[in-house]
């Protein structure tokens, strides 16, 4: 970050001289500036393996209102490798000895996998 605001005040010394220095300039300041927040996603995957379909999911997100919100109809990723496409790391995986599901069938919803993004 530091590196960026660098730039950016390089940037902006030769707009000021200019008269070009724009309230979108000090915004694109203000967003460099802005702290890192935490972003939590569950994917409930159909097996343990990461290229299983989606089977359902939530997401917490400290910016969004703290009002219960339900999931959209579509998954917001196939799989748990796309979700790692997107910039998601994983930080728990499954243990699937805990989710011996004879009889039920929602075996499925213990496959979770917990994933986070910093944005």
């Amino acid at each position: 970050m530091r590196d960026d605001v660098t730039q950016w005040i390089r940037s902006a010394r030769g707009k000021l001289c200019s008269d070009a220095l724009t309230d979108a300039d000090l915004d694109d300041l203000a967003a460099l500036l802005r702290e890192p927040r935490q972003v939590i996603l569950y994917l409930y995957s159909k097996s343990t393996n990461m290229r299983s379909a989606v089977a359902g999911w939530v997401s917490y997100d400290p910016s969004e209102p703290p009002a219960p919100k339900l999931p959209s109809d579509e998954p917001p990723y196939e799989s748990v490798m796309a979700a790692m496409g997107d910039g998601w790391r994983v930080v728990q995986f499954p243990v699937p000895t805990l989710y011996e599901y004879s009889e039920l069938d929602n075996s499925y919803l213990g496959y979770e996998f917990v994933l986070e993004k910093w944005e």
